[in-house]
């Protein structure tokens, strides 16, 4: 009797024990969130201590960082016909302007890429 009770124990666990196949786990892709600092190609126009960036579809007050400071001072490095206004390219930010005074989206400039204006030549002759 104790061996009939051991083979139907033994067969029970071989009957469990049955080859199940588990799902295979799902390879989770990342996902990475969309660059929220985008490049914007405009004019960069300057008026006494305040800035606007316009472009072809747009027109956004300039947060007056120190980033937007930095370009502001680096055109002094260029020959340009209209010192308030100059073509560049940068990388910003765009919310909403807070202040009820002024344009109702404010760039916060976070990268220079380009200025598209020639650079002063810097041939200092001394004429005898």
């Amino acid at each position: 009797m104790k061996k009939l009770l051991f083979i139907v124990g033994i067969l029970m666990v071989m009957a469990s024990c049955d080859d199940e196949q588990q799902p295979e786990p799902k390879s989770i892709a990342e996902t990475t969130a969309e660059d929220s600092i985008q490049n914007y190609k405009g004019t960069f126009i300057t008026v006494g201590k305040s800035a606007v960036l316009k472009g072809n579809q747009f027109v956004y007050e300039v947060k007056m960082d120190s980033m937007a400071k930095l370009l502001k001072d680096s055109f002094k490095n260029y020959e340009l016909t209209d010192s308030n206004l100059i073509p560049i390219e940068v990388k910003g930010k765009v919310t909403k302007n807070v202040r009820f005074s002024g344009y109702s989206q404010v760039i916060e400039i976070k990268e220079i890429i380009e200025v598209f204006a020639e650079k002063q030549s810097e041939n200092e002759e001394i004429k005898n």
